[in-house]
């Protein structure tokens, strides 16, 4: 009997795959699997911004839209997020918010005192404080001029055109102005009236009325509040 050439090469193929050993995955199988997403480090920190509220400067790190820590001077309030209209709004419960109002704007309402509108401050190169003050004014005959720092409050005079100089280091921040004792023991005051006020010999327009006074002295003149 003959055998049918096909048919012996069918089955001599059959016997030669079942003495092959069992093949193993391949190398790369594993890897196919998704693997489990890793959170992104930047999402675990906050995005801060400085603003200028009024005579204030505040420091704004935003941690996602849950929460946010305002920075006033040496005051630190932890602030949760609240409904709002528009904007992102946070709060505390000593009934205190901070309120954004786009990029730049923003709504400061600490209890107790009225409402500050605030503008975001550009940082320059340099050190933290941006190089910003928080109010500066000068005034004429004499020639005088003041600066209350931003970041840390400090208040720097100069009066008589230069020839005498006051610093007080941690003055006591009003409603509408900053006092305290320089060095030496003499008493200043850096108030202002928010009003517009033109340089007498300039002409430049200012945001406030100023009124200096060192001891029993008193000078006046214009500022800004965020001046460079």
């Amino acid at each position: 009997m003959r055998v049918v050439p096909g048919l012996l090469a069918a089955s001599l193929g059959l016997a030669l795959a079942a003495c092959q050993p069992p093949s193993s995955p391949a190398a790369g199988g594993d890897a196919a699997a998704p693997a489990t997403p890793q959170p992104s480090a930047a999402s675990g920190g906050g995005s801060q911004t400085t603003y200028q509220c009024g005579d204030l400067s505040v420091r704004a790190t935003f941690n996602g839209e849950d929460a946010a820590t305002v920075v006033i001077g040496d005051r630190t309030l932890a602030m949760t997020s609240e409904r709002a209209a528009s904007g992102a709004k946070y709060a505390d419960r000593q009934g205190n918010s901070f309120w954004t109002q786009g990029s730049d704007d923003g709504l400061l309402s600490l209890k107790g005192e009225p409402d500050r509108e605030c503008h975001a401050v550009q940082a320059t190169e340099g050190d933290g404080s941006a190089g910003v003050a928080a109010f500066r004014a000068t005034g004429n005959e004499p020639g005088w001029m003041a600066v209350v720092d931003g970041d840390t409050p400090g208040l720097q005079v100069e009066v008589d055109y230069g020839e005498r100089r006051f610093d007080v280091a941690a003055p006591t921040a009003g409603a509408d102005g900053w006092s305290g004792k320089a060095a030496d023991g003499t008493d200043v005051k850096l108030s202002f009236q928010r009003t517009t006020c033109q340089d007498d010999m300039s002409g430049e327009a200012f945001e406030a009325k100023a009124m200096l006074t060192v001891g029993t002295r008193q000078y006046h003149g214009c500022g800004n509040f965020g001046a460079k």
